[in-house]
């Protein structure tokens, strides 16, 4: 027979307290809120749109923030910015994790990924919002390196593996034909391992002026010319930084020639009858029409080179920012738009004006020729 062990008074005045406490009226009232607190927790969700730029310190972080206090000013959709790692992780980001609408990527990386089939059919998966702006190459070095070649077999700094620096460096410095040993740090140990000579250079893409160099210390680290090689480097574009961006890194009243890349605003290119697509466009309707707000300060001066209507040749655009976008494809800023649609629009100028280059030119002539495609330009945007 089974031993019975008596309960003690103070285990049954514990029971006691415990089913009377789930009797009290609280307790109900606290389920009722639980089942409020739910509807709550949908509309929010309903709400938000989640965009994964690059890391803190980076201009498309800083982008993404500006247009989600945007946003937030228009009272609509709530923007939250992810701090991603950029390339090709971005993209994965927005393919694979449930809560993410929107990436920025780099139009190198775009094209590189598509080129290597790390995602197959990337085309047909991702949709482009729109163009943002050009970001310039940011190629920090040593006090002892002068030039590119001076890196020849060193150590660099190129951001997270497959980052926009990593895919830029295989660029770049595959165009130059120089071998190197990518380090894949974040940018701010990159940055203090530069300065304790742990690194020959970092290499960065990021749109100027960018906060963290511009907190530098002047310690002789100096910003070196990056070279073009159009025929390697079809998606980058001639481009400078001088001495207003950068006092500290570059003496007063000279520049140092680079290379710029256009960033892209993406989506997962959902089917136009899904929640996600409306949520997308419900975006775009509330970004777009605002979006002349952000060429004002104290917002990122690179806000200047925004053009909506810009066209990235070979991808998918979302069929709202289609529709929302009504001004002219050539932007009245040159410096926003792409190689693609500098070339398509000069070719369509040469066209229109009956002009017919044979040989080289003199550069009285050149200077002639950019003059009058400049007022096309500007004849083009006022007549729409």
């Amino acid at each position: 027979m089974a031993k019975r062990y008596p309960l003690s008074i103070a285990t049954i005045l514990i029971f006691l307290t415990f089913f009377l406490t789930l009797l009290a009226p609280g307790a109900y009232s606290q389920q009722a809120t639980t089942g409020a607190e739910w509807k709550l927790r949908k509309q929010a969700a309903d709400g938000v749109i989640r965009l994964v730029a690059e890391d803190v310190n980076s201009t498309s972080f800083r982008a993404a923030s500006e247009i989600a206090g945007l946003l937030a000013r228009a009272d609509g959709l709530r923007l939250m910015t992810i701090s991603g790692r950029g390339g090709a992780e971005n993209i994965a980001d927005l393919l694979f994790l449930r809560d993410i609408d929107l990436a920025i990527v780099s139009l190198d990386t775009l094209e590189k990924i598509r080129a290597e089939n790390t995602f197959p059919k990337l085309e047909r998966r991702v949709a482009y919002v729109t163009k943002l702006f050009n970001e310039e190459v940011h190629l920090l070095a040593s006090p002892k390196a002068t030039k590119i070649q001076d890196l020849a077999g060193g150590r660099i700094g190129v951001g997270p593996k497959d980052g926009s620096g990593d895919y830029s460096a295989r660029t770049i410095f595959g165009a130059a034909n120089i071998q190197y040993t990518p380090v894949y740090d974040d940018y701010a140990l990159a940055l203090l391992k530069l300065q304790k000579g742990e690194l020959d250079a970092v290499i960065s893409v990021s749109g100027k002026p960018v906060r963290m160099y511009e907190n530098l210390p002047k310690t002789g680290l100096r910003l070196l010319p990056v070279p073009i090689n159009l025929e390697k480097m079809p998606d980058y574009l001639p481009a400078s930084i001088d001495s207003s961006d950068y006092p500290r890194l570059i003496p007063a009243g000279t520049n140092i020639s680079t290379v710029s890349v256009q960033n892209v605003l993406l989506a997962f290119n959902w089917k136009q009858d899904t929640k996600r697509y409306r949520k997308v466009s419900q975006f775009i309707d509330q970004f777009f029409p605002n979006a002349g707000e952000l060429k004002k300060r104290p917002n990122h001066p690179k806000w200047q080179e925004f053009n909506m209507s810009a066209r990235l040749d070979n991808w998918i655009r979302v069929k709202a920012a289609v529709d929302a976008a009504s001004t002219p494809v050539v932007a009245t800023n040159l410096g926003s738009c792409s190689a693609a649609d500098l070339r398509a629009a000069f070719t369509q100028y040469l066209a229109e004006a009956n002009i017919r280059v044979a040989g080289e030119i003199s550069k009285t002539d050149a200077e002639q020729i950019f003059k009058g495609f400049k007022d096309w330009v500007n004849t083009s945007t006022a007549n729409q």
